[in-house]
C-alpha cells in the first residue's frame, strides 16, 4: 500500500510511542501527548506542510485533534475504520450488561494499552468542522460482525460504526464515505487498495485545488460500496 501511494506523493509512516519500532513509554498517555509527538516527528523530520493525514482506529482521533490545532497545515484527511466521536460511551450504551460481560467490562476500562481513552475523549467536546477540506472515510463492513460478539449485538455495533463514520465524513462539505465489504477493522490488510485509492484521490484534489471526484469514479472495485 505505501509503495503504491508513494508513486503519487511522499509518504511518511510512523509507530506511535510504545508501539512497533518506537521506544516504550512509562506511565499513561492521552491523545494530547500523541499529538505533540506527531508535531515533533514532523518538525524533526523536516516534513513541511501541507499534510494529508491518514488515521486508522485511534489514529483517526489523533488526526482530528491535530487538524483542529493546525488547520492551516492540514489539506486533507483519510479516516481508515477510525474511532468516532464519543465512540466508547455510545458503543456501551447499546451493549447489554448481560451479554459478554467480561468483554464489556474490558471495553469500558478508561485506560487501555497505556492510553487514557476517557481523558482523550474529554479533549474532544464536539466534532469540529473541517470546512471544505477533502475527507475520505472508510468503514470496514465486518469490523464488529466478526468480533466474536453475539450476532445481534455485532450487527447493532456495526450499524453504529457506520453512523460514527458518516459523522466523520460529514466534517467536510467535500467528502466521500465508503464501505469496504471484505474488511474488518484492518482495512489496510484486507483491502489495501481501498486505502490507497482514497489517499490518492485526496492528494490529487489538494494539488489540483478541486473537489473530490464522485465516489464511484474513485472506487471502482465491486467490493467497495459508496455511502450517502
Amino acid at each position: 500500500m505505501l509503495p503504491e501511494i508513494g508513486r503519487t506523493t511522499r509518504v511518511c509512516a510512523y509507530d506511535r510511542a510504545g508501539l512497533g519500532a518506537s521506544d516504550a513509554v512509562l506511565g499513561v498517555r492521552d491523545a494530547s501527548d500523541d499529538v505533540r509527538d506527531l508535531e515533533r516527528v514532523l518538525a524533526r523530520g523536516r516534513i513541511a506542510p501541507p499534510y494529508v493525514l491518514v488515521g486508522h482506529s485511534y489514529g483517526g482521533f489523533i488526526a482530528r485533534l491535530f487538524a483542529r490545532a493546525h488547520s492551516e497545515q492540514v489539506a486533507g484527511v483519510v479516516f481508515v475504520d477510525a474511532s468516532g466521536y464519543d465512540a466508547t460511551r455510545r458503543q456501551l450504551a447499546i451493549w447489554p450488561r448481560s451479554q459478554e460481560p467480561a468483554l464489556r467490562r474490558g471495553w469500558a476500562k478508561p485506560v487501555q494499552f497505556g492510553v487514557d481513552l476517557k481523558g482523550s475523549d474529554a479533549l474532544e467536546s464536539e466534532l469540529r468542522r473541517l470546512g471544505d477540506t477533502p475527507v475520505v472515510a472508510i468503514t470496514g463492513a465486518r469490523t464488529w460482525t466478526q468480533a466474536g460478539l453475539p450476532p445481534r449485538l455485532g450487527r447493532a455495533q456495526q450499524r453504529l460504526w457506520r453512523v460514527l463514520h458518516a459523522e466523520l465524513a460529514g466534517l467536510s462539505t467535500d467528502r466521500i464515505h465508503v464501505l469496504a465489504l471484505r474488511s474488518d477493522h484492518f482495512v489496510m490488510a484486507a483491502q489495501p487498495e481501498v486505502v490507497a485509492d482514497g489517499v490518492t484521490a485526496v492528494v490529487h484534489a489538494v494539488r489540483d485545488k478541486t473537489q473530490l471526484p464522485p465516489c464511484e469514479r474513485v472506487f471502482t472495485d465491486p467490493d467497495v460500496r459508496c455511502l450517502g
